[in-house]
């Protein structure tokens, strides 16, 4: 993989944050916010190739960054990986809806998130 791509990791929980970051950082170039409105400023200014999103953020949701970001002519093409505990059925079904690409549930393994992130960049 290129590391000249670009991942924003939108999650409040700074060890899952840094755990993301250590396990990618040697193959990509990565960014972290620790709310969803931090989130949201970072990926307009950054346009990330994907960005890993928490649902359970304070300030914006992952449900609504993800519907706001499909609705932007800039950022809509952004791959995006939604990471949460939250694992019904209905919540993989709401994250779909508003236009995840794919879903992951914590907790997860190191490959495991690599590999995800790697398939949704091809």
């Amino acid at each position: 993989m290129a590391k000249n791509k670009k991942i924003l990791i939108i999650e409040d929980e700074p060890s899952i944050a840094e755990a993301e970051r250590l396990i990618l950082e040697d193959h990509f170039k990565v960014h972290v916010a620790s709310d969803g409105e931090k989130g949201f400023v970072m990926a307009q200014k950054l346009r990330p190739d994907l960005i890993i999103l928490d649902l359970m953020l304070p300030k914006r949701g992952g449900y609504d960054i993800c519907f706001n970001l499909r609705q932007d002519d800039v950022l809509k093409a952004v791959k995006i990986l939604m990471v949460t505990a939250k694992n019904l059925p209905l919540d993989k079904d709401k994250g779909m809806l508003v236009g995840t690409d794919d879903y992951l549930t914590k907790p997860f393994e190191a490959d495991e998130l690599l590999n995800r992130v790697r398939n949704l960049m091809q």
